[in-house]
């Protein structure tokens, strides 16, 4: 849970908010074709998907928030064709500013990590 403060009062927020918003906008992102498992647990999940809804494993996405500023980690597979530098820095700018927007927190890093190429 991190809460930020201003003048009005605490807002708070989920990890499991920051992971929801994270997920569908780097999937929205032009060549971009999955999310991958990034952690054992998350790929057990894949097989055994009744563990993933149990934990509340999302896959692929880790946040770490300290200080105020929100580090991001994603893992996706790409598609087959496209140039990756240009969706890599299409999915760090649409997070960028959709984290920004959405929790006026500052993000001090976004990693990019590609999995996998998909036809």
């Amino acid at each position: 849970m991190i809460v930020v403060h201003n003048h009005l009062g605490g807002i708070e927020f989920t990890k499991a908010f920051f992971v929801s918003l994270i997920a569908n906008t780097a999937t929205s992102c032009f060549g971009v074709s999955a999310m991958n498992a990034s952690t054992p647990a998350e790929r057990l999940s894949e097989f055994v998907p009744v563990l993933g809804r149990a934990f509340g494993i999302n896959k692929g996405v880790n946040v770490r928030i300290t200080g105020g500023k929100v580090c991001i980690g994603i893992h996706i597979s790409v598609m087959y064709g496209v140039n990756v530098s240009a969706v890599v820095a299409s999915i760090k700018n649409k997070l960028r500013y959709a984290v920004e927007e959405q929790t006026r927190l500052t993000v001090e890093r976004i990693d990019v990590y590609i999995d996998g190429l998909t036809t």
